[in-house]
């Protein structure tokens, strides 16, 4: 649950008022296709948690990072 409230966190910060429709199209069969940034992104901020190193998205990634990150989120709500 922990790595899905980390999942939803970023999803959130990204692409707010999509968060559930989002985070279901990830969540189904580990979406690794349709996001794979997003998915990477995930697997790193999981890992900084795991050792006690707490950072939200933007202290981490520069703006081309969350911009791709968005324009995965985009590119599915467009289909």
């Amino acid at each position: 649950m922990k790595r899905e409230n980390e999942l939803r966190k970023i999803v959130r910060s990204v692409c707010d008022g999509y968060t559930d429709t989002i985070m279901d199209a990830i969540l189904e069969d580990n979406n690794i296709k349709g996001f794979p940034i997003t998915i990477a992104v995930w697997h790193f901020m999981l890992e900084l948690r795991e050792r006690n190193i707490v950072m939200d998205l933007n202290d981490v990634f520069i703006d081309l990072i969350i911009d791709r990150l968005y324009r995965e989120m985009s590119n599915y709500l467009a289909r």
